[in-house]
């Protein structure tokens, strides 16, 4: 009995140990940026000046990379005469984007939603990697926001050798290195230019990004409704006109099915209750793999060309030029 008690004793001692370990490592590293994730908070930055820069009637595209990589919002604003900016980030931030976005939201503005099929079956406390390293470095103020029980799990899901390797780089910072992401391949209004046709990956290897099925769990989950509802709500008592429309996206057929195609029909019958347009069809921005780069979200330059005609003839009925 001694000899379990002594070895349950050096378990609970272990076991404290490493809670104590990795909650110092958290403390040490909140609001110590990280390189890894610098690309992406300088593509907000970016975004962010172009977006307070504009005195006046605006369209902002608000989305992840799908809207990163396959909408050129010059071209829409010299079609349509009215200043158009790509708030289009890692869909990895989910409604982190859409809550930094609505600060440069005004009266007379336009907002247009392509978002990801993840956005809508999001959970508020499943926290991706990406967004935990991003907020724990860039906004940690977003983690002071948490109840209780999510910083709790926000800080039980980090790695400790993370951590730990993030609390080594402070005192030997890695090399500053330029990914094909790096904010340098974004122009004025936030849109992606690095993504040439020579670069992009095979169509097999394209393919193979492909996940099944579309959505994780039926959307909308009640997370998801309530994060749009709040934007919405919000654009719709200050006179800020909402569009929701489709992310362009690989799939190897030129429609869903089953489960799928009740997602998508929810998503419908969710904006038509709140009064929400949806601009086009879902189908229509289902795209053949020649036309995409890197992932089945992101578009090469020639798919880019073709879905941003097809948004501007959407819009040009709707946003007449200025």
């Amino acid at each position: 009995m001694k000899f379990y008690r002594k070895y349950l004793v050096i378990f609970t001692i272990a076991l404290l140990g490493g809670i104590f370990l990795h909650t110092l490592l958290f403390f040490v590293n909140l609001g110590i940026p990280m390189e890894q994730e610098r690309y992406m908070d300088e593509w907000l930055a970016k975004k962010d000046a172009y977006a307070s820069s504009i005195n006046g009637r605006k369209i902002m595209f608000i989305s992840g990379s799908n809207t990163l990589f396959g909408v050129d919002t010059q071209q829409i604003e010299k079609a349509l005469g009215i200043p158009t900016v790509n708030y289009g980030t890692h869909a990895a931030l989910y409604y982190y984007t859409l809550h930094r976005a609505q600060k440069h939201l005004h009266n007379g503005d336009i907002v247009i939603l392509p978002l990801e099929y993840s956005y809508y079956d999001w959970h508020h406390d499943a926290f991706d990697p990406e967004l935990s390293a991003y907020l724990l470095g860039y906004a940690p103020a977003e983690i002071t926001k948490l109840h209780l029980s999510d910083k709790l799990k926000f800080i039980a899901q980090l790695h400790t050798k993370d951590l730990a390797k993030f609390a080594y780089q402070r005192i030997i910072p890695p090399a500053q290195k330029e990914s094909t992401y790096s904010s340098q391949y974004l122009n004025t209004n936030g849109d992606m230019t690095n993504n040439h046709m020579e670069n992009r990956l095979s169509d097999s290897a394209l393919m193979a990004k492909i996940s099944h099925p579309v959505f994780k769990e039926p959307p909308l989950t009640a997370d998801a409704k309530a994060e749009l509802i709040d934007l919405i709500n919000y654009c719709q008592a200050n006179n800020i006109t909402v569009y929701a429309t489709w992310p362009n996206f690989l799939w190897p057929t030129k429609e869903f099915n089953g489960a799928d195609l009740d997602g998508i029909h929810s998503i419908e019958e969710f904006y038509h209750e709140h009064n929400v347009e949806i601009l086009g069809k879902y189908t229509d921005c289902l795209y053949d793999v020649n036309l995409f780069y890197d992932t089945h979200y992101h578009l090469n330059e020639e798919g880019k060309r073709i879905h941003t005609n097809y948004l501007i003839n959407l819009l040009k009925n709707k946003l007449p030029k200025q």
